[in-house]
Formats: structure tokens, C-alpha cells, sequence
């Protein structure tokens, strides 16, 4: 009697944990597959917002891009409608994949109705909303909505760093980062250095393009040097590593008013 009373007892404590172990494990899989369902819906919207991004000047323009893979015409014979986009996102997620989603309704439920396609300002603003709802009865909570947005600029320029709000371009000039001048072309040989190899015993012999003797580098011309070094016409250091960042050049592009404003003077060489 005492053995069939544990067996008893054991499958009730197993009647009332199994219902609760599989309660829980199909709120976790219904919450990963809406994860899951958002993740896709995002690469979705990318995927078109991208491409409408490089070809929406097109609208515009009127010019047909090249490779266009007939998105051009597309979007010009459907006006970029919502409607369009949204079959597009469909096609892309997959229109089976959506219908046994977690999404309420299916692929028909998805809804753009908070989304500015090519407003005033050349901008894509793709806001899908959507309701997500278990599959079964048995997980115990109400739908919820989601959205995933898309959001960015047409590829139909850029205004440069030195154009005014008046539409005045000031000159743009060029400079190092211990330079003492700025240059007018990136041309410039102040700017292009032409690092040479030489013997290092015939370095005591050799001069520079303003007659000068080269000196050791204090970044890379420690201990004995090797048996061959590097120099360029315009310095006046001899460098043992070829990747010295002393045998670089950081060049950045700045309005002619600021390098006057850092107190750098025109260069000599090209004509600044």
C-alpha cells in the first residue's frame, strides 16, 4: 500500500508541473518568434529603403539610373504609394513566412499609415505598424502593437563644407597637422612626399633639396641604423622604418578663413 501511494503522488505532482512546463515554453517560443518577426521586418524595410534611397532622385531628375533593374519605372508609375512599399516589404519577408507569424492577420496586417515617403525634404520615413498576437488560446496575453521604422535622405547630393547659407563657396584650402602654411592643391609637393631608400653608410654624404645634411629621426632612428634608410627630397631626417608616421602626411581640407585664423600663412610652392 505504501508503494502505490508514492506512485500516486508522484504522477499528480507530474499532472500539475507538465501543464505548467509546457505554459511557459510556448510563451517563449511565441516571444522569440516576435523577436524574430521584428528582426525581419527591419531587414525588410532596409532592404527597399535603400534602393529607394539611391533611385529616388531619380523622381526628380527624371533621368533613368543605369542598372536600374526596372525600380525606376516602378516607382514612378506607382507615385511611391504606400501601397507599393508595402508589397514590396511583403515580397521581401516572404508572404508565407508573414501569414504564419506571430502577426495579427497575417501580411495584410501590416500598416503604413504613419510614413512620409519623399516629403519636402527629400526624406524616406517608412514607419510599419503592426498587431502581434500568440497562436494559441492557451498563452494567457492580449495583442500588442510593434512598429519598425526606415528613415533617411535621397541620394541627390550634399552641400560642401564651404558653401554658405547663401550659397557663396569660399575657398578650400589644404593643411598638415604641424604644417605652418596652407596649401591651395592636394598637387602640392609640400604635400606629396617622395620617400627614397638609400645606403645608410652614404648618409653623412647626402643632402636635401635645400642643401641641408639629414638628421636622425627621433621617432624611429634610435640604435644602430640598418643598411638602408629613408629619406625624402624635402626633409631633413633619415627614418629606419618605413611606416614612420613621420614619413606620412595628415592632410585636411579647411575654409581659407579658418587656416588664416590658426595663423597659417599662403605656401610658397603652389601659389597660395
Amino acid at each position: 500500500m505504501l508503494s502505490r501511494g508514492v506512485e500516486a503522488g508522484m504522477t499528480v505532482e507530474a499532472s500539475i508541473v507538465l501543464p505548467l512546463f509546457l505554459f511557459f515554453f510556448l510563451n517563449l517560443g511565441c516571444a522569440i518568434e516576435m523577436i524574430r518577426l521584428h528582426g525581419n521586418l527591419q531587414l525588410a524595410l532596409w532592404q527597399i529603403g535603400s534602393r529607394m534611397s539611391v533611385y529616388g532622385y531619380a523622381l526628380d531628375s527624371g533621368e533613368v539610373p543605369e542598372n536600374n533593374d526596372g525600380w525606376w519605372r516602378d516607382l514612378v508609375g506607382t507615385a511611391v504609394s504606400a501601397t507599393y512599399v508595402k508589397g514590396q516589404v511583403i515580397s521581401s519577408a516572404g508572404a508565407d513566412y508573414l501569414n504564419g507569424s506571430p502577426l495579427t492577420n497575417g501580411a495584410a496586417g501590416l500598416q503604413l499609415w504613419e510614413s512620409e515617403i519623399f516629403g519636402p525634404n527629400d526624406e524616406i520615413d517608412i514607419v510599419v505598424t503592426y498587431s502581434v498576437s500568440p497562436w494559441s488560446s492557451l498563452i494567457r496575453f492580449s495583442p500588442f502593437r510593434m512598429a519598425n521604422r526606415y528613415y533617411a535622405h535621397i541620394w541627390n547630393g550634399y552641400r560642401l563644407s564651404g558653401e554658405g547659407e547663401g550659397g557663396e563657396v569660399t575657398q578650400i584650402v589644404y593643411v598638415t597637422e604641424n604644417g605652418s602654411v596652407y596649401h591651395m592643391s592636394t598637387d602640392c609637393t609640400h604635400l606629396l612626399l617622395s620617400v627614397r631608400e638609400v645606403p645608410s653608410d652614404l648618409i653623412d654624404y647626402i643632402r636635401n633639396q635645400g642643401g641641408g645634411r639629414y638628421q636622425p629621426c627621433s621617432r624611429c632612428a634610435s640604435g644602430s641604423p640598418p643598411s638602408t634608410v629613408y629619406i625624402t627630397s624635402q626633409g631633413d631626417r633619415y627614418h629606419h622604418n618605413r611606416g614612420c608616421s613621420g614619413l606620412r602626411r595628415t592632410v585636411t581640407s579647411v575654409t581659407i578663413e579658418q587656416a588664416q585664423q590658426a595663423g597659417l600663412g599662403p605656401c610658397s610652392r603652389c601659389g597660395g
